[in-house]
């Protein structure tokens, strides 16, 4: 047995050893040296070794994971997944963020807190939803697939199939308001009022817009080749149909672009605009053969408003009248004087109050505005003729400096003007003539015609009916330059309901129209006696009809596309 001295050296040379592991030596000096000179005894050794603290994970490494788990959820999300199978996977996005939060400095630390936001938010907006019940859930994604598909339809250019899917989904949001509560029924009410928005715009905002769109790349397609004058035209032509499109669009997202359009024309045209609206195609004459006579009267395109005609746009300018400046009092009132920079000449005096003058005479301001007629108290009243300095010209009534009553005015673009006018506005019965030629008289309302008029075209064409919003809407006779004429409802100067249609070779249509052409019930006579009374689609004989010729010989029958069957 060794003795304990013995094993007390031994034990010193192992921890020796042991040490010299960690300790840098030199070859002249053995790692024996190293060992203490105190023994060390089994009972001073440590009881456990000292374990290292547990390294954290990184910053980087945490927002990675936070990353993925935020696709999962929002693509989810996208996918419209169940709001339960949604729920555990913002959870986990949230748990991720939080992480990277803790560990995170500086910019990294700035974006780990935005996204918890966001994730946060989201997955508070679907505890809510879940909590409102399933049929709250349910409402919300039925209107939410619904628009969807609205748009999808709005995007192909359907829309027709786009108004009608954007009702029914505000019909679905307005459904989600009825059951649900809280936060979850003011989105249904936000999206119920877009989705009311959307619907019009995709009925009568988005064809309008295409359409000027259309005519915008066309002209600046084919400007190279035009004169002045046709360039003047085409760009008035294409400002007008964004202006209609404004007028027709509801919210700003629709409105400004068409608004900005419109602007982008007028600048680059330098001129005032007047609208214009592209003349009416002339119809083809219909043949002598009864089918190939409908075949051409399915060309036939009865546009009346398609010419150039007024808008309150444009005439609204003869309401932009300089209100003069008051001149400044003086002692006497010669023949010719000036108040600061205004020249006054006539019979004027000064008023009680010495600040104004009233009388007759002219007054010709610095601008180069000129007014010659009455003034009461510094304000043009009576009849009197104000001429700007671009040449536009007014002359007519003025009742407390405003332009109000019987004038004519003419315009530096030409058009002339003669009827009753509000505050330099055409209001009531009126004549304007066009620098283009056309013509239109009868009522006016706000610049445009409304009520009854007769409008007629440079080439001959004309429409004599009701109008509203600048356009034949109404009963009304239209009388083409090629003497081919309609008779009955017109709707946008198309004719479409009940009217008659009578070429100048001869035949005759009356019954219902559609766009311009034969489209329900219907009885075409050709002038050498045949007949055919029945249904039409796009003005081709289709459905159930009777043909019955000149002899008395008849067919009755069912007509596929112009085709017996």
């Amino acid at each position: 047995m060794t003795s304990a001295p013995t094993r007390t050296i031994c034990l010193a040379m192992w921890l020796a050893l042991s040490l010299s592991a960690g300790t840098q030596t030199t070859a002249a000096q053995p790692a024996m040296d190293a060992a203490p000179t105190t023994p060390i005894t089994p009972d001073a050794l440590p009881a456990d070794p000292v374990m290292p603290a547990p390294v954290l994970e990184g910053c980087r490494s945490l927002t990675d994971k936070a990353m993925a788990a935020d696709m999962k959820a929002v693509t989810a999300q996208s996918q419209q997944a169940e709001l339960a199978e949604q729920d555990p996977l913002f959870e986990e996005a949230v748990s991720r963020w939080s992480q990277a939060l803790a560990q995170c400095e500086g910019r990294a630390k700035e974006r780990a807190q935005r996204n918890l936001a966001d994730s946060q938010k989201t997955r508070a907006n679907i505890n809510e939803q879940l909590g409102a019940g399933p049929q709250c859930a349910a409402a919300h994604k039925d209107a939410t697939a619904l628009q969807d598909i609205a748009r999808k339809a709005l995007s192909e250019r359907r829309w027709g199939d786009a108004s009608m899917l954007f009702r029914k989904a505000e019909n679905m949001w307005d459904t989600a308001s009825e059951r649900c509560s809280g936060s979850q029924q003011e989105v249904a009410n936000r999206r119920r009022d877009q989705s009311e928005i959307d619907g019009q715009n995709a009925e009568s905002c988005a064809p309008l817009f295409d359409k000027a769109r259309e005519q915008t790349q066309k002209f600046r397609a084919a400007a190279g080749g035009l004169s002045r004058e046709e360039k003047l035209d085409a760009s008035m032509v294409a400002e007008t149909l964004w202006r209609d499109a404004a007028s027709q669009c509801k919210g700003a997202a629709a409105q400004d672009p068409a608004r900005n359009n419109a602007q982008a024309l007028a600048r680059e045209r330098g001129t005032p605009w007047v609208a214009r609206i592209a003349p009416a195609p002339q119809p083809a004459v219909a043949a002598k053969n009864p089918p190939s006579v409908i075949a051409t009267a399915a060309t036939l395109s009865m546009a009346a408003g398609k010419g150039t005609g007024p808008s309150g746009g444009a005439l609204a300018t003869a309401a932009a009248t300089a209100t003069p400046p008051k001149p400044a009092a003086i002692t006497v009132a010669p023949a010719e004087f000036s108040a600061d920079s205004t020249r006054f000449s006539g019979q004027f005096v000064r008023d009680a109050d010495a600040a104004t003058y009233s009388g007759t005479g002219k007054v010709v301001w610095a601008n180069g505005d000129v007014f010659e007629g009455p003034m009461v108290k510094g304000l043009r009243h009576g009849k009197g003729l104000f001429v700007w300095a671009n040449g536009q010209r007014y002359n007519g009534d003025w009742l407390n400096d405003t332009p109000t009553g019987q004038a004519s005015v003419q315009f530096v673009n030409g058009n002339q003007f003669e009827g009753s006018v509000t505050e330099g506005v055409p209001q009531g019965q009126g004549h304007m003539r066009y620098a283009s030629g056309d013509t239109y008289v009868g009522q006016f309302k706000a610049g445009e015609p409304e009520g009854r008029g007769l409008y007629v075209w440079k080439n001959g064409q004309r429409f004599d009916g009701d109008w509203k919003n600048g356009r034949p809407n109404g009963q009304g006779k239209l009388k083409f330059a090629t003497g081919n004429e309609f008779e009955g409802t017109v709707v946008e100067g198309t004719p479409n309901g009940m009217g008659s249609l009578r070429f100048a070779t001869g035949e005759i249509y009356t019954g219902n129209l559609v766009n311009g052409l034969p489209h329900g019930q219907g009885t075409f006579h050709w002038p050498h006696g045949d007949q055919y009374t029945g249904q039409w689609k796009s003005g081709k004989k289709h459905g159930q009809g009777t043909f019955t010729w000149k002899s008395g010989e008849r067919w009755e029958g069912l007509y596929d596309n112009d085709q017996q069957k």
